[in-house]
């Protein structure tokens, strides 16, 4: 089936296999199925969707609307939703209950949706048991660090996201066990390692692709268990030592002519190991994975990035450890789960958010154990499962296969076309995105969809301009950490790029001064969005190997530079 994007009006195929994906995922009432219809929106433009219903990285300091004690939150202190204190939000005092509201059916169920969201408090940030952590958000047990978002189980971690138990670990995106690492990249298992991307096992690494159980190897792609070896040329100790003084003395240049090197090397057409049946990129021990992206251990998934442990899932971000679960962003441990938004250890839920251990909740925020709720309010199971099928009827699910009686229905006239354009806005549609309690260019859509401020606004959306003056001049940096002077932690310094303020924590100064890295010029904003940048766009492209002319699907757009070759040449080639 080809569609029309009804957001960017470009084509997309919905296959047999997707339909049936639909229909399994569908919720049954009474004995009867309420089709999930066939998506309006084209894969890219519900991931943008999706994405502007989470902020990670902005992090605000505004009073809780309970206490009005000062708390750390991902919402803006503008934001005009309420914000409680972690604490208070999960303490008795807080009854998402007594938010409860009746349906109603003249009104659409986004827009009573977005009235429920601005009256239920919302949670400041998602950070469990921090210790020393305060300025993390979606973290768990993190011990003296700063500045880590999706992050777990990680000790005197700063500036990084999708980290996982690690230790002394900077400005570093998708690693896990990885300890004295800067700027490491969906790396793994690696020590002592700086400038690395795609690296496992490795130790005392600068400069590095592709290596696998390498040690003191640097400007190097592509080797496994290599030792002393400066741009895939191998040496014994003392020339390998010898040589390498310069480079680490000049070590931006030689970040360039690393780079500018990498460009000629041949390059495999997907980052995967242990796949079958797998498209996208960056995947690992999956199967039947198609078009996903930074995913681990995921079985028959469509459309998945930053993922871990799914089965059965398509359109989702940010979720680990479930099963069955449809158009969903920032979930774990989910079960029948579809549409719904920071909802964790939940089934059969749809159209929620911030829910936790509940089950058969429809249109609900901020429960915790409950069940057979719809807009906050108590139902018994009877009155729940008679309900729900009129909601889903009322916003445009009619029992209906796909769409197909939809549009018999406008052609029998037995809808107003008013009431089959809200339906069909409605029913089998994420949220949309003029409801997020963010502004878009807050929320991971402007990570990966960038717009600027006239053609978000132009879209309806909210932009929220910086309020911060930047002073025009900054402290001077000297090169290296040994160099610099005692107070250069109270200085600003001012990012050579973005022109934004920072400054350095003495952790991160110490860090510097341990590792010998120069001391960084851009801002931690700067950086993150640089480290993105060293990934393909989340965007598949049908082109041929470009030495055996097989033809393959990859990330590596025809007008890239890069020499892109199927599996058997890459392995043959570089190997």
């Amino acid at each position: 089936m080809e569609k029309t994007c009804k957001t960017c009006n470009h084509q997309f195929e919905i296959t047999d296999e997707d339909l049936a994906f639909y229909e399994r995922i569908s919720p049954v009432f009474g004995g009867k199925k309420y089709n999930i219809t066939a998506p309006t929106l084209c894969h890219d433009c519900r991931q943008q969707r999706r994405l502007s219903f989470r902020n990670e990285r902005n992090i605000y300091r505004r009073k809780s609307d309970l206490s009005g004690k000062e708390v750390v939150t991902m919402y803006a202190p503008e934001s005009k939703c309420l914000v409680y204190d972690q604490n208070e939000w999960w303490g008795d005092s807080f009854d998402p209950l007594k938010y409860g509201k009746d349906f109603s059916f003249d009104k659409p169920f986004f827009e009573q949706f977005k009235e429920l969201m601005m009256a239920v408090p919302r949670i400041s940030l998602i950070n469990k048991e921090p210790e020393n952590s305060e300025y993390c958000n979606f973290a768990f047990r993190n011990k003296d660090s700063y500045l880590l978002f999706t992050a777990w189980e990680n000790d005197g971690c700063c500036y990084s996201n999708r980290i996982g138990k690690s230790r002394d670990t900077f400005d570093s995106s998708n690693v896990i066990n990885c300890e004295l690492c800067y700027s490491a990249v969906d790396s793994e298992n690696s020590y002592n390692c700086s400038f690395i991307k795609n690296c496992s096992n490795c130790t005392d690494c600068i400069l590095g692709q592709n290596l696998r159980g390498c040690k003191n190897c640097f400007a190097s792609f592509g080797l496994a268990n290599k030792q002393y070896c400066i741009g895939n040329i191998q040496y014994d100790k003392e020339e390998y030592e010898r040589r390498i003084k310069p480079f680490l003395e000049n070590l931006p240049k030689a970040k360039e002519d690393y780079f500018n090197w990498l460009k000629k090397i041949p390059r495999r057409y997907m980052e995967a190991t242990n796949v079958e049946n797998c498209t996208g990129d960056n995947i690992y021990n999956s199967k039947n994975a198609k078009e996903c992206y930074e995913v681990k251990e995921l079985q028959d998934c469509k459309f998945v990035s930053n993922a871990t442990s799914l089965k059965d899932c398509y359109d989702i971000n940010n979720d680990d450890h479930s099963e069955l679960v449809y158009e969903c962003i920032g979930s774990e441990k989910n079960y029948m789960h579809i549409f719904n938004d920071i909802c964790w250890f939940n089934s059969e839920i749809a159209y929620c958010s911030l829910c936790f251990n509940s089950k058969n909740c429809f249109g609900c925020i901020g429960l915790k154990k409950n069940e057979y709720c719809i807009l906050n309010k108590q139902y018994t199971k009877e009155q729940y499962e008679e309900l729900v099928p009129k909601i889903i009827e009322h916003m445009g699910g009619i029992g209906r296969a796909h769409g197909a009686s939809a549009q018999v229905e406008r052609e029998s006239g037995s809808a107003s076309s008013s009431e089959a354009e809200l339906k069909e806005n409605e029913w089998g549609e994420f949220f949309p995105m003029n409801i997020s309690l963010f502004a878009y260019n807050e929320s991971m859509a402007q990570d990966y969809f960038p717009m600027d401020k006239d053609n978000v606004k132009t879209r309806g959306l909210r932009w929220r301009d910086d309020e911060e003056e930047t002073p025009k001049i900054g402290y001077k940096l000297p090169d290296f950490a040994k160099d610099a002077k005692e107070d250069i932690c109270q200085q600003i310094l001012i990012c050579e790029s973005s022109g934004k303020a920072y400054k350095l924590l003495p952790k991160e100064l110490n860090f510097y001064k341990k590792t010998n890295l120069p001391l960084p010029r851009k801002c931690p904003n700067q950086r993150h969005k640089e480290r993105m940048a060293l990934r393909n766009q989340r965007k598949l492209y049908d082109r041929k190997c470009d030495k055996c002319g097989t033809p393959i699907t990859t990330t590596y757009s025809p007008k890239q530079p890069e020499t892109v070759y199927c599996e058997t040449c890459y392995l043959e080639t570089v190997s």
